[in-house]
């Protein structure tokens, strides 16, 4: 069977939230199932900002002679990261958590009928894979089975090494030192790319059943169906049958 998947970044995320830590949740929530819920990680963003920047802005500071200059602390490093982001400050709601990124996985969609341990096994495989590539940027990850579809969910500081030795925080640095590539959506297309086809490894062991397939791809499929239904009822279906031969020509 053909069933999509998703890859979603996000800016922003609420690893509170990721680990039912909090009751701010965004989708809907079977609380009885939270315990199923299989948690990859969990600790805590101070955590996980001192032990990758803590030495940096130990020695960045005994550098500088003007106190102004000094972060002193990560909460001030993330601090001055975000106003320096012009965009992201911009589009900040002042929900969640705004130094966090997020990652979201899911394969196929509400109501598709299919395995739910199954998906558990992929999504905890696919899982450990990402947060192995992030490293210790992860702050959560859980796979969710207390919502209607199964999925993962990933948050981490994106940190990375600019030109000059030094850090900072963003999702278009981070992917260009993972993926070595100086263009950043070079980059991100590959980092893609990349987990769509872990992603299909881990199919084959654990749901072989299951291919994936661009969403377009199957909404294509599913009106050649309907479309062959009108045509067996005596509909003329001239036009519909060239749009859609068009439409798979641009795609390929």
């Amino acid at each position: 069977m053909k069933e999509t998947f998703t890859f979603h970044i996000s800016n922003f995320s609420n690893p509170a939230e990721t680990l039912r830590k909090s009751r701010e949740y965004f989708g809907n929530v079977d609380h009885s199932k939270t315990e199923q819920n299989i948690v990859l990680i969990s600790k805590t963003k101070k955590e996980v900002a001192t032990k990758l920047l803590g030495s940096f802005i130990k020695t960045h500071d005994e550098k500088q002679k003007r106190e102004a200059r000094k972060y002193k602390t990560v909460d001030n490093f993330l601090e001055k990261q975000f106003l320096i982001n012009r965009r992201k400050a911009k589009n900040w709601k002042g929900k969640g958590d705004r130094d966090c990124a997020q990652l979201i996985v899911q394969i196929g969609q509400a109501g598709d009928n299919l395995d739910r341990n199954k998906l558990a096994q992929v999504l905890r495989d696919f899982g450990d894979k990402v947060v192995q590539t992030l490293g210790n940027r992860v702050v959560a990850a859980s796979v969710h089975m207390d919502e209607t579809s199964p999925h993962l969910q990933i948050d981490y500081l994106p940190i990375f090494k600019d030109k000059r030795g030094g850090y900072r925080v963003g999702n278009s640095g981070m992917f260009k030192q993972i993926t070595k590539i100086k263009n950043s959506r070079e980059a991100f297309k590959v980092f893609r790319t990349a987990s769509t086809n872990e992603m299909k490894n881990t199919l084959r062991k654990n749901y072989p059943e299951i291919e994936i397939a661009k969403s377009q791809n199957l909404r294509i499929e599913e009106l050649k169906k309907k479309i062959q239904k009108l045509e067996e009822q005596g509909y003329d279906v001239g036009r519909p049958k060239k749009t859609i031969e068009k439409t798979i020509e641009r795609t390929r």
